[in-house]
């Protein structure tokens, strides 16, 4: 794993050499060695303090929350058909996993549809990088039925049912007795990886925790809802 994180970065650094690597967050040129700019990382909107997970979580790893810059960077990757900011996605959430004991990264799938129109998919694409830095292999356990719908337009009920109806497991992966990371790149009300927690609990899996760069930010009554952004 370690080899291969040797291997990608010496690549990077080639690639480098015609299209320059960019700051997710702002987009200026950097270093080779570099994955964001000092400014940007100054003002991301880091979340601190433990992050209640969802129903079938056992826990929920965030980096960021999902406004300002941070959010910024999530829309080129996921609608600007950018793979820089996955690398640096990568980084921030491989030292939030560091210590955590698991057997398998499993990304969870995007649409085809949205896969198709940017050519990758971006959830798959952070499992691949973080699986290199944190030495545990990125299993795709997971698959979209090709109806799914996206979340985004739904209200928080038809969310998780839409959730429920959009994966299956797949059969030719055992997960069972496996303690298993989701990856995605944020979470809104927790219900695809609450129902997607289900759906591999069900299958046999020992454990299910999630890691995602960034969380959006809960309100009740206009006011935020236990989290604080501050700056690092």
């Amino acid at each position: 794993m370690f080899n291969s994180l040797r291997n990608y970065e010496r690549f990077r650094r080639i690639v480098s050499l015609v299209a320059p690597n960019r700051c997710p967050f702002c987009g200026e040129v950097l270093d080779n060695g570099d994955y964001w700019c000092g400014e940007c990382y100054r003002y991301l909107p880091f979340v601190h303090g433990i992050v209640p997970p969802s129903d079938n979580i056992s826990a929920l790893y965030a980096c960021c929350f999902y406004t300002g810059r941070a959010r910024d960077a999530v829309l080129m990757l996921k609608y600007g058909g950018l793979v820089y900011p996955a690398d640096a996605f990568a980084v921030m959430m491989s030292d939030r996993l560091c210590g955590a004991e698991a057997d398998m990264l499993v990304p969870v799938p995007n649409g085809r549809a949205g896969v198709l129109k940017r050519g990758f998919s971006s959830s798959e694409l952070i499992a691949e990088r973080l699986a290199m830095r944190v030495g545990i292999p990125m299993v795709n356990a997971l698959i979209a039925f090709s109806s799914k719908r996206e979340q985004k337009s739904l209200n928080a009920e038809n969310r998780r049912k839409n959730a429920l109806n959009s994966f299956y497991v797949d059969k030719r992966v055992s997960v069972k007795g496996k303690r298993i990371v989701l990856i995605d790149e944020v979470t809104t009300t927790g219900s695809t990886l609450s129902a997607v927690g289900e759906l591999l609990r069900g299958a046999g899996a020992e454990d299910v925790s999630a890691a995602v760069f960034a969380k959006t930010v809960e309100f009740k009554y206009g006011q935020r809802k236990r989290y604080t952004v501050r700056k690092r």
